[in-house]
């Protein structure tokens, strides 16, 4: 994961966009590290060339994107003197001009819509999550559960080399804010074969479990390499996707691998990271394959 590119922070105008920027800025201010704002605008050309709809001349996308970022740019820099902020208009459709971008980035950043009861938010945030060349955040908060000055940062391992390269880029966001680590293993439940619901794994109480001492282990390296970091273990019987949703609410940040053991090779991301990011009620980051 390269540390010397900018933090991308890419908005859509949508009223969640203060939101998000405000948290890739504060992540930029952790890194040491500049920010690049960008909006991706389409070319209208194809859509209204091919419709039924009129050109409509006086309109001009790309200035209306150019001087909302540069009213960004200005808000950022009136807060932060000291940072080095870029604004960018990217043309062409989002999730290619994202990927093609996040080829020199550390970090990107991109914005979800908040759920509305039990709906889940959109797909563009998994999207570039699955396609990006950089570690991908993406940001949501959930108004019923505000992050608290002790909630902690948790991650999700499983044994997969991804998931424990995101324990260790966890750990490493844990110690940046000052904050706790909670390491997570759930083993998902196994349906009965008889239709009578699930069946949990054997009891996890058992101090030579192994998972339970494999998530022991990974926790216990985290604290040998990161000076003053606390580190708890949570092992839990249940679906992986729900058990870390459910544990990372309220939570600073819940970090994930893109893919763990259960997906297949040559997927971009597995079930678990998906359902994560479409799921989680607080900021999520994708980490990639080295």
């Amino acid at each position: 994961m390269r540390t010397d590119g900018p933090v991308v922070v890419a908005l859509d105008g949508t009223p969640q966009s203060l939101e998000t920027l405000d948290w890739g800025v504060a992540e930029a201010v952790r890194r040491r590290a500049r920010v690049m704002i960008v909006r991706a605008v389409d070319d209208p050309w194809p859509v209204t060339a091919w419709s039924w709809y009129p050109i409509v001349d006086d309109f001009d996308v790309d200035a209306e994107a150019t001087e909302y970022l540069a009213g960004l740019r200005a808000r950022v820099e009136e807060r932060h003197p000291g940072l080095h902020v870029e604004v960018k208009v990217l043309h062409g459709q989002v999730v290619p001009s994202l990927r093609e971008l996040s080829g020199g980035a550390q970090l990107l950043v991109v914005g979800a819509r908040r759920r509305l009861g039990r709906a889940r938010t959109g797909t563009i945030g998994a999207h570039v999550a699955a396609h990006a060349r950089c570690p991908v955040a993406v940001v949501r908060t959930d108004p019923d559960h505000p992050v608290q000055p002790d909630a902690a940062v948790v991650v999700g391992v499983d044994g997969s080399s991804v998931s424990l390269a995101a324990a260790h880029v966890a750990a490493r966001e844990a110690w940046m804010r000052g904050r706790p680590l909670t390491v997570v293993h759930a083993r998902p439940t196994i349906p009965d074969p008889f239709g009578r619901g699930n069946v949990p794994p054997l009891e996890t109480d058992d101090a030579d479990d192994p998972t339970h001492k494999a998530a022991v282990v990974v926790a216990e390296s985290l604290v040998e390499e990161h000076d003053g970091l606390t580190v708890d273990v949570a092992l839990v019987d249940d679906d992986p996707a729900d058990a870390l949703c459910g544990l990372a609410r309220g939570a600073a940040l819940l970090v994930v691998g893109s893919r763990g053991l259960g997906a297949f090779r040559g997927m971009l991301m597995g079930s678990v990271s998906s359902a994560v990011v479409r799921e989680a009620s607080c900021p999520v980051l994708v980490v990639h394959d080295s």
